[in-house]
Protein backbone atom coordinates (compact mmCIF):
# COMPACT_ATOMS: atom_id res chain seq x y z
CA UNK A 1 0.00 0.00 0.00
CA UNK A 2 1.00 3.56 -0.66
CA UNK A 3 2.14 5.13 2.60
CA UNK A 4 1.62 8.67 3.87
CA UNK A 5 5.34 9.25 3.40
CA UNK A 6 5.05 8.28 -0.26
CA UNK A 7 2.17 10.70 -0.78
CA UNK A 8 4.20 13.43 0.88
CA UNK A 9 7.12 12.77 -1.44
CA UNK A 10 4.77 12.68 -4.43
CA UNK A 11 3.80 16.27 -3.58
CA UNK A 12 7.32 17.27 -4.61
CA UNK A 13 6.41 16.57 -8.24
CA UNK A 14 3.63 19.17 -8.65
CA UNK A 15 5.60 21.63 -6.52
CA UNK A 16 8.63 21.22 -8.74
CA UNK A 17 6.65 21.53 -11.95
CA UNK A 18 4.82 24.60 -10.59
CA UNK A 19 8.22 26.17 -9.90
CA UNK A 20 9.33 25.33 -13.44
CA UNK A 21 6.25 26.92 -14.98
CA UNK A 22 6.47 30.03 -12.81
CA UNK A 23 10.16 30.37 -13.58
CA UNK A 24 9.34 30.11 -17.28
CA UNK A 25 6.78 32.90 -16.89
CA UNK A 26 9.35 35.15 -15.19
CA UNK A 27 11.98 34.29 -17.79
CA UNK A 28 9.62 35.29 -20.62
CA UNK A 29 8.66 38.46 -18.76
CA UNK A 30 12.26 39.65 -18.62
CA UNK A 31 13.28 38.48 -15.12
CA UNK A 32 15.81 36.01 -16.48
CA UNK A 33 17.95 35.53 -13.36
CA UNK A 34 15.09 34.64 -11.02
CA UNK A 35 13.42 32.65 -13.78
CA UNK A 36 16.50 30.46 -14.33
CA UNK A 37 16.85 29.88 -10.59
CA UNK A 38 13.22 28.75 -10.23
CA UNK A 39 13.47 26.49 -13.28
CA UNK A 40 16.64 24.74 -12.05
CA UNK A 41 15.38 24.40 -8.47
CA UNK A 42 12.04 23.16 -9.77
CA UNK A 43 13.74 20.33 -11.67
CA UNK A 44 15.72 19.40 -8.55
CA UNK A 45 12.55 19.25 -6.44
CA UNK A 46 10.66 17.29 -9.11
CA UNK A 47 13.43 14.72 -9.53
CA UNK A 48 13.48 14.24 -5.75
CA UNK A 49 9.93 12.92 -5.98
CA UNK A 50 10.67 10.36 -8.70
CA UNK A 51 11.49 7.42 -6.33
CA UNK A 52 8.13 7.92 -4.61
CA UNK A 53 6.45 7.99 -8.02
CA UNK A 54 8.03 4.64 -8.87
CA UNK A 55 6.65 3.09 -5.66
CA UNK A 56 3.23 4.63 -6.34
CA UNK A 57 3.07 3.11 -9.83
CA UNK A 58 4.06 -0.36 -8.64
CA UNK A 59 1.27 -0.37 -6.04
CA UNK A 60 -1.44 -0.49 -8.75
CA UNK A 61 -1.13 -1.90 -12.28
CA UNK A 62 -3.60 0.68 -13.64
CA UNK A 63 -1.60 3.75 -12.65
CA UNK A 64 1.16 3.58 -15.23
CA UNK A 65 -1.19 4.15 -18.16
CA UNK A 66 -2.81 7.16 -16.48
CA UNK A 67 0.60 8.67 -15.78
CA UNK A 68 1.45 8.60 -19.49
CA UNK A 69 -1.57 10.77 -20.25
CA UNK A 70 -0.62 13.45 -17.76
CA UNK A 71 3.07 13.38 -18.72
CA UNK A 72 2.20 14.03 -22.37
CA UNK A 73 -0.28 16.75 -21.47
CA UNK A 74 2.21 18.36 -19.09
CA UNK A 75 4.92 18.46 -21.76
CA UNK A 76 2.52 20.18 -24.16
CA UNK A 77 1.19 22.48 -21.44
CA UNK A 78 4.64 23.53 -20.29
CA UNK A 79 5.26 25.02 -23.73
CA UNK A 80 1.79 26.40 -24.43
CA UNK A 81 0.31 27.50 -21.07
CA UNK A 82 2.75 30.27 -19.99
CA UNK A 83 1.90 32.46 -23.01
CA UNK A 84 -1.84 32.76 -22.27
CA UNK A 85 -1.13 33.29 -18.55
CA UNK A 86 1.22 36.20 -19.29
CA UNK A 87 -1.35 37.68 -21.66
CA UNK A 88 -4.12 37.31 -19.08
CA UNK A 89 -2.05 39.07 -16.44
CA UNK A 90 -1.39 41.94 -18.84
CA UNK A 91 -5.11 42.16 -19.66
CA UNK A 92 -5.91 42.65 -15.97
CA UNK A 93 -3.06 45.17 -15.66
CA UNK A 94 -4.36 47.09 -18.66
CA UNK A 95 -1.04 46.76 -20.47
CA UNK A 96 -2.01 44.11 -23.03
CA UNK A 97 -1.10 44.77 -26.66
CA UNK A 98 -2.40 43.07 -29.84
CA UNK A 99 0.80 40.99 -29.96
CA UNK A 100 -0.08 39.50 -26.56
CA UNK A 101 -3.49 38.46 -27.84
CA UNK A 102 -1.90 36.86 -30.89
CA UNK A 103 0.52 34.88 -28.75
CA UNK A 104 -2.32 33.73 -26.51
CA UNK A 105 -4.45 32.73 -29.50
CA UNK A 106 -1.61 30.64 -30.96
CA UNK A 107 -0.87 28.93 -27.64
CA UNK A 108 -4.55 28.17 -26.97
CA UNK A 109 -4.96 26.78 -30.48
CA UNK A 110 -1.99 24.45 -29.87
CA UNK A 111 -3.51 23.27 -26.59
CA UNK A 112 -6.84 22.63 -28.34
CA UNK A 113 -5.15 20.50 -30.99
CA UNK A 114 -3.10 18.63 -28.36
CA UNK A 115 -6.14 17.82 -26.23
CA UNK A 116 -8.06 16.69 -29.30
CA UNK A 117 -5.38 14.41 -30.71
CA UNK A 118 -2.91 13.45 -27.96
CA UNK A 119 -5.55 12.61 -25.34
CA UNK A 120 -6.92 9.93 -27.68
CA UNK A 121 -3.47 8.62 -28.67
CA UNK A 122 -2.29 8.50 -25.06
CA UNK A 123 -5.42 6.73 -23.76
CA UNK A 124 -4.29 3.41 -22.17
CA UNK A 125 -4.94 0.35 -24.30
CA UNK A 126 -4.57 -2.23 -21.52
CA UNK A 127 -7.14 -3.28 -18.89
CA UNK A 128 -9.78 -1.32 -20.80
CA UNK A 129 -12.80 -2.67 -18.91
CA UNK A 130 -11.13 -2.00 -15.55
CA UNK A 131 -10.39 1.55 -16.67
CA UNK A 132 -13.78 2.07 -18.32
CA UNK A 133 -15.33 4.38 -15.70
CA UNK A 134 -12.30 6.67 -15.73
CA UNK A 135 -12.07 6.38 -19.53
CA UNK A 136 -15.58 7.81 -19.85
CA UNK A 137 -14.79 10.60 -17.39
CA UNK A 138 -11.56 11.51 -19.15
CA UNK A 139 -13.18 11.54 -22.57
CA UNK A 140 -15.89 13.96 -21.45
CA UNK A 141 -13.55 16.14 -19.36
CA UNK A 142 -10.85 16.48 -22.04
CA UNK A 143 -13.43 17.21 -24.74
CA UNK A 144 -15.12 19.86 -22.60
CA UNK A 145 -11.75 21.40 -21.74
CA UNK A 146 -10.66 21.36 -25.39
CA UNK A 147 -13.89 23.04 -26.48
CA UNK A 148 -13.55 25.77 -23.84
CA UNK A 149 -9.91 26.39 -24.78
CA UNK A 150 -10.84 26.50 -28.46
CA UNK A 151 -13.49 29.13 -27.78
CA UNK A 152 -11.05 31.21 -25.75
CA UNK A 153 -8.58 30.93 -28.64
CA UNK A 154 -11.23 32.57 -30.82
CA UNK A 155 -11.70 35.28 -28.18
CA UNK A 156 -7.94 35.92 -28.14
CA UNK A 157 -7.83 36.06 -31.94
CA UNK A 158 -10.68 38.59 -31.99
CA UNK A 159 -8.83 40.57 -29.31
CA UNK A 160 -5.72 40.72 -31.46
CA UNK A 161 -7.77 41.95 -34.40
CA UNK A 162 -10.25 44.37 -32.83
CA UNK A 163 -9.07 45.41 -29.33
CA UNK A 164 -7.58 48.65 -30.63
CA UNK A 165 -10.44 49.64 -32.95
CA UNK A 166 -13.66 48.11 -31.53
CA UNK A 167 -13.15 47.38 -27.81
CA UNK A 168 -16.81 47.65 -26.74
CA UNK A 169 -18.29 45.20 -29.32
CA UNK A 170 -15.37 42.89 -28.55
CA UNK A 171 -16.38 42.71 -24.88
CA UNK A 172 -19.96 41.72 -25.71
CA UNK A 173 -18.75 39.17 -28.27
CA UNK A 174 -16.34 37.69 -25.75
CA UNK A 175 -19.08 37.34 -23.14
CA UNK A 176 -21.30 35.62 -25.71
CA UNK A 177 -18.54 33.13 -26.47
CA UNK A 178 -18.02 32.46 -22.75
CA UNK A 179 -21.71 31.57 -22.47
CA UNK A 180 -21.30 29.33 -25.52
CA UNK A 181 -18.42 27.57 -23.76
CA UNK A 182 -20.69 26.81 -20.78
CA UNK A 183 -23.39 25.43 -23.09
CA UNK A 184 -20.93 23.25 -24.99
CA UNK A 185 -19.54 21.88 -21.72
CA UNK A 186 -23.03 20.97 -20.52
CA UNK A 187 -23.83 19.20 -23.80
CA UNK A 188 -20.60 17.21 -23.69
CA UNK A 189 -21.31 15.75 -20.23
CA UNK A 190 -24.99 15.26 -21.12
CA UNK A 191 -23.92 13.21 -24.15
CA UNK A 192 -21.77 10.98 -21.94
CA UNK A 193 -24.65 10.45 -19.48
CA UNK A 194 -27.10 9.69 -22.28
CA UNK A 195 -24.77 7.16 -23.88
CA UNK A 196 -24.10 5.46 -20.53
CA UNK A 197 -27.83 5.25 -19.83
CA UNK A 198 -28.53 3.67 -23.21
CA UNK A 199 -25.69 1.15 -22.91
CA UNK A 200 -26.73 0.24 -19.37
CA UNK A 201 -30.31 -0.48 -20.51
CA UNK A 202 -29.23 -2.43 -23.62
CA UNK A 203 -26.73 -4.47 -21.59
CA UNK A 204 -29.43 -5.33 -19.05
CA UNK A 205 -31.67 -6.55 -21.89
CA UNK A 206 -28.87 -8.73 -23.25
CA UNK A 207 -28.16 -10.25 -19.83
CA UNK A 208 -31.83 -11.12 -19.41
CA UNK A 209 -31.96 -12.69 -22.88
CA UNK A 210 -28.93 -14.81 -22.03
CA UNK A 211 -30.66 -15.90 -18.81
CA UNK A 212 -33.79 -16.86 -20.74
CA UNK A 213 -31.69 -18.83 -23.20
CA UNK A 214 -30.03 -20.73 -20.33
CA UNK A 215 -33.42 -21.43 -18.77
CA UNK A 216 -34.77 -22.77 -22.07
CA UNK A 217 -31.80 -25.10 -22.38
CA UNK A 218 -32.21 -26.21 -18.79
CA UNK A 219 -35.88 -27.05 -19.38
CA UNK A 220 -34.96 -29.11 -22.42
CA UNK A 221 -32.28 -30.97 -20.48
CA UNK A 222 -34.47 -31.82 -17.48
CA UNK A 223 -37.66 -32.60 -19.36
CA UNK A 224 -38.94 -36.17 -18.73
CA UNK A 225 -41.72 -36.12 -21.34
CA UNK A 226 -41.57 -38.35 -24.39
CA UNK A 227 -39.99 -36.86 -27.54
CA UNK A 228 -43.32 -36.47 -29.40
CA UNK A 229 -44.79 -34.65 -26.37
CA UNK A 230 -41.82 -32.26 -26.23
CA UNK A 231 -42.26 -31.55 -29.93
CA UNK A 232 -45.90 -30.66 -29.35
CA UNK A 233 -44.88 -28.31 -26.54
CA UNK A 234 -42.32 -26.64 -28.77
CA UNK A 235 -39.40 -27.96 -26.70
CA UNK A 236 -36.18 -29.19 -28.26
CA UNK A 237 -33.64 -31.79 -27.37
CA UNK A 238 -30.76 -30.83 -25.09
CA UNK A 239 -28.19 -28.98 -27.17
CA UNK A 240 -30.85 -28.10 -29.74
CA UNK A 241 -31.46 -24.79 -31.46
CA UNK A 242 -33.69 -22.60 -29.25
CA UNK A 243 -33.79 -20.32 -32.27
CA UNK A 244 -36.15 -17.72 -30.80
CA UNK A 245 -34.08 -17.19 -27.66
CA UNK A 246 -30.85 -17.12 -29.68
CA UNK A 247 -32.22 -14.53 -32.10
CA UNK A 248 -33.40 -12.37 -29.19
CA UNK A 249 -29.94 -12.46 -27.59
CA UNK A 250 -28.20 -11.62 -30.87
CA UNK A 251 -30.58 -8.71 -31.50
CA UNK A 252 -29.85 -7.43 -28.00
CA UNK A 253 -26.12 -7.72 -28.67
CA UNK A 254 -26.49 -5.70 -31.89
CA UNK A 255 -27.97 -2.84 -29.84
CA UNK A 256 -25.18 -3.09 -27.25
CA UNK A 257 -22.50 -3.16 -29.95
CA UNK A 258 -23.79 0.08 -31.49
CA UNK A 259 -23.45 1.82 -28.13
CA UNK A 260 -20.00 0.41 -27.42
CA UNK A 261 -18.73 1.69 -30.78
CA UNK A 262 -20.16 5.20 -30.29
CA UNK A 263 -17.76 8.04 -29.32
CA UNK A 264 -18.31 9.26 -25.77
CA UNK A 265 -17.37 12.89 -26.23
CA UNK A 266 -18.44 13.95 -29.72
CA UNK A 267 -20.36 12.79 -32.75
CA UNK A 268 -17.33 13.31 -34.98
CA UNK A 269 -15.96 9.80 -35.06
CA UNK A 270 -12.48 10.66 -36.34
CA UNK A 271 -11.63 12.81 -33.35
CA UNK A 272 -13.93 11.28 -30.72
CA UNK A 273 -12.97 8.61 -28.21
CA UNK A 274 -15.15 5.49 -28.69
CA UNK A 275 -16.76 3.96 -25.63
CA UNK A 276 -14.60 0.88 -26.18
CA UNK A 277 -11.91 0.09 -28.73
CA UNK A 278 -12.78 -2.08 -31.73
CA UNK A 279 -10.53 -4.85 -30.43
CA UNK A 280 -12.32 -5.03 -27.06
CA UNK A 281 -15.74 -4.94 -28.74
CA UNK A 282 -14.68 -7.84 -30.98
CA UNK A 283 -13.53 -9.85 -27.95
CA UNK A 284 -16.83 -9.28 -26.14
CA UNK A 285 -18.78 -10.19 -29.28
CA UNK A 286 -16.90 -13.49 -29.55
CA UNK A 287 -17.79 -14.30 -25.93
CA UNK A 288 -21.46 -13.40 -26.46
CA UNK A 289 -21.72 -15.55 -29.60
CA UNK A 290 -20.06 -18.43 -27.77
CA UNK A 291 -22.69 -18.11 -25.03
CA UNK A 292 -25.52 -17.93 -27.57
CA UNK A 293 -24.37 -21.02 -29.43
CA UNK A 294 -24.08 -23.25 -26.40
CA UNK A 295 -20.78 -22.40 -24.74
CA UNK A 296 -20.16 -20.94 -21.30
CA UNK A 297 -21.91 -17.62 -20.74
CA UNK A 298 -19.84 -16.60 -17.72
CA UNK A 299 -17.06 -14.75 -19.63
CA UNK A 300 -19.66 -12.71 -21.54
CA UNK A 301 -21.63 -11.99 -18.37
CA UNK A 302 -18.49 -10.83 -16.55
CA UNK A 303 -17.66 -8.33 -19.31
CA UNK A 304 -21.24 -7.09 -19.61
CA UNK A 305 -21.53 -6.62 -15.85
CA UNK A 306 -18.23 -4.68 -15.85
CA UNK A 307 -19.70 -2.37 -18.49
CA UNK A 308 -22.83 -1.90 -16.39
CA UNK A 309 -20.79 -1.01 -13.31
CA UNK A 310 -18.85 1.59 -15.27
CA UNK A 311 -22.09 3.13 -16.55
CA UNK A 312 -24.11 2.92 -13.33
CA UNK A 313 -22.74 6.16 -11.86
CA UNK A 314 -23.81 8.12 -14.96
CA UNK A 315 -27.29 6.73 -15.55
CA UNK A 316 -29.67 9.60 -16.25
CA UNK A 317 -32.97 8.77 -17.95
CA UNK A 318 -33.66 12.49 -18.44
CA UNK A 319 -30.36 13.31 -20.18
Amino acid sequence: MTTVRTYGQLALLPLGFASILYGDLLFRDGQRGLGKFLIISGWVVALSGMPALNRYLKANHLREGILKIFVILFIVGSFAVPGPIVSLVKVFDGTAQPVNYRQAALSLALIYIALTILSRIAEPKDHVLERLASRIQRAAAFRALANVIGIFAVVAFLGARFVATHPVPLISTGLTLVVAAAVVTHKTFARARKLCTQIHADTQTLLRDLDELDQARSRSTTSTAKPWVRRLRGERQAGGGHADEQKAALRAWDAVKLGLSTPVDTGYRRIGLPFLTDEVVAEIEAKVRTAVHGGSAEPARADLQAIQRACSGRVDVLA
